[in-house]
């Protein structure tokens, strides 16, 4: 007979067969004792042959042959699905002789095998099999298809269906049910900055820096805006230098010198070539690569803002516009900051008018005072001004001018400072890598102190105009002040060229008469991970469809081509490949009668040779309807005439 398979590309040709009429006066033998089931196989050999019949039945039915189908003789007859020797259950082939769910026997006479989920084959009705039996990668645990995916082969990773379709698959990070950009969920279903998704499977709502909920891309959310406490203003990680040299931290985005980092590419997700704990991962190649710094700079610049003692309104602090002085007055701070990263007083410095009051008013210049100081964050534009270099210059700095306690009280006579808000202290921090030539310059009115890897680099303390210093890292010899120069020296024996280092920046406002602020930076840790996928070293990455390796990909049937971004034709793909399968139904490939298996070979049909289904009574393959045969060409037994 002709079976045309629906959907399937080509004829699949059978014998042609005619059922002939049964002998009516053919007895039936005796079923046989030799421990299995008994079906009657044959007419009587005492048959003549002669009667035509007419092809009606009394009920009873035969096999034909010369036999009995024996359930457990080891010989598969055309009325059982299997004879594995054995009538017991469990091993493929039950009691009946018919096969047991989860199990396959292939092979005639011969023991079943069990349908193995995770063995990287797709045996019927398997239809998937990625190499494991866990569920949600997209080929569940019964490896069945799970919502969402495609698995394109065995034994290979299944893949996102499609991005956009709402469903979170493969190795989306996201998936809010369209392919735009700019809501936070790109065309990729990776999660853009600013934003979070609530479920993964939705619409993404804004991230908020500072609500102590670190979400979407932030590095970090430590509750505040406020910079230098590990946690940036833009909730990414500031580097940790409390303990000399500064510390990698994984997921910032920065290779440091000497970093025990393999790589880091600015996120703690795994698979995207490195890893959440920052391990280049198989499959992958990470590279340093340079940051192209901007121009401008913008640093984070903590302000805290005071009323001079002079104000009518409290509160008022003693050490802010209520003093003189001209010219540094070295020894105010201690040459090491605090534990809190922070100047203190000296205590052994005597105060005076250019300075402070008491080491207890000092503490309040840098450290958030409710009642005395108001904490302002801002951002401070250092325009380039050489390669890796930048300066920020301004003999007007008025950053505080109608923010804070907006104070315009002065009783300088000078109307060009009259209304300004005088009276602040500012900290800036940056990290740097030591070269040992490095040739900095300050400028400020009143206090500037410079702190580098918490030691005390530069000292311009005081109430004066302003004063310029250089700290020259390069040559220390070259500063004229002999103060300032041991200073300097001090500082350089401590470093190590290559290493990165804090650089820490501590200014004050304190009087009227004017507001000058220079500082120059340079030195910065420019570098960052890219990582890649290597397509041919056999390792299938999240970006990858397949990798068979260099010298298989070749696009053939079932082979991966040679991008890894696809494969050549393949089972599933819905085109029949006749040197490769007998059908191929596409998503249709699941094993049902007169239907196509998830292999590509034919599923169950009448004249395979093997009773199949609740529909088939037995099956002869060729010798169906064959004159004298037992079973009819659609799989019935033939009636005993």
């Amino acid at each position: 007979m002709n079976r045309n398979l629906s959907g399937v590309r080509g004829t699949l040709l059978t014998a042609v067969v005619v059922s002939s009429a049964c002998s009516t006066d053919a007895p039936s033998s005796d079923s046989g004792d030799s421990g299995g089931i008994g079906i009657t196989l044959g007419n009587d050999e005492s048959s003549t042959g002669n009667d035509t019949g007419s092809g009606s039945t009394t009920g009873d039915t035969s096999t034909g042959g010369e036999g009995e189908d024996i359930c457990g003789d080891g010989e598969r007859g055309v009325t059982e699905a299997c004879d594995d020797g054995n009538v017991a259950a469990g091993d493929g082939c039950d009691a009946t002789c018919t096969v047991e769910p989860l199990f396959g026997c292939p092979v005639p006479d011969a023991p079943c095998v069990a349908i193995v989920c995770g063995d990287k084959k797709v045996e019927s009705p398997e239809v998937c099999d990625d190499g494991n039996d866990q569920a949600g990668d997209g080929c569940d645990a019964s490896c069945a298809l799970e919502d969402g995916y495609a698995c394109l082969l065995p034994g290979t990773k299944c893949q996102a269906a499609e991005c956009g379709d709402g469903v979170l698959a493969g190795f989306e990070i996201c998936d809010d049910g369209n392919a735009a950009t700019g809501d936070g969920c790109n065309d990729t279903c990776k999660l853009e900055a600013g934003f979070y998704c609530p479920d993964a499977a939705a619409a993404c709502v804004p991230t908020v820096c500072g609500d102590a909920d670190a979400q979407g891309l932030e590095h970090c959310d430590d509750g505040n805006l406020l910079p230098y406490d590990g946690c940036s203003p833009v909730c990414a990680n500031e580097p940790s230098c409390s303990g000399g040299e500064c510390e990698a931290i994984c997921g910032d985005g920065i290779i440091l010198p000497g970093t025990t980092e393999d790589c880091d590419d600015g996120n703690n997700f795994s698979g995207d070539g490195c890893s959440s704990s920052c391990e280049v991962e198989a499959g992958f190649e990470c590279t340093l690569q340079d940051i192209a710094l901007p121009d401008p700079l913008r640093l984070p610049i903590l302000f805290r803002d005071v009323r001079g003692w002079n104000h009518p309104a409290e509160p008022r602090h003693i050490d802010f516009n209520n003093g003189s002085g001209s010219g540094i007055t070295f020894g105010m701070v201690e040459v090491d900051l605090a534990a809190d990263r922070l100047p203190a007083a000296d205590p052994a410095f005597v105060p005076t008018s250019a300075s402070y009051h008491s080491v207890d008013s000092f503490h309040q210049w840098y450290r958030d005072t409710p009642g005395t100081n108001l904490p302002i964050v801002d951002w401070l534009d250092l325009p380039s001004i050489a390669s890796n270099g930048y300066e920020f210059d301004s003999n007007a700095f008025f950053p505080l001018d109608g923010r804070g306690y907006a104070d315009p009280l002065s009783t300088d006579p000078e109307t060009l400072y009259a209304d300004h808000n005088f009276n602040f202290t500012s900290e800036i921090r940056y990290w740097f890598e030591f070269a040992g030539d490095e040739e900095l310059a300050f400028r400020g009115d009143d206090d500037v102190w410079v702190f580098v890897d918490g030691h005390l680099c530069l000292d311009i303390g005081g109430l004066h105009g302003a004063v310029d210093a250089t700290m020259n890292l390069g040559d220390p010899t070259a500063e004229p002040n002999a103060t300032q120069r041991a200073i300097v020296q001090s500082c350089v024996d401590r470093l190590d060229v290559g290493k990165v280092y804090e650089l820490a920046v501590f200014h004050a406002e304190r009087h009227t008469t004017q507001s000058n602020f220079r500082l120059t930076l340079s030195g910065f840790v420019t570098q960052t991970s890219e990582c890649d996928w290597v397509c041919g070293d056999g390792i299938v990455t999240p970006f990858e469809v397949c990798d068979d390796g260099t010298e298989n990909n070749t696009g053939g049937f079932g082979m991966c081509n040679a991008d890894c971004l696809g494969i050549g034709p393949y089972c599933g793909d819905g085109i029949l490949d006749p040197e490769h399968e007998e059908c191929d139904l596409a998503e249709l490939n699941v094993g049902s009668y007169d239907g196509c298996n998830a292999d590509c070979t034919l599923g169950p049909y009448c004249g395979n040779g093997v009773r199949d289904g609740e529909d088939e009574e037995c099956d002869a393959g060729d010798s169906n309807g064959v004159d004298g045969g037992s079973c009819r060409d659609n799989c019935t037994l033939t009636p005993i005439g």
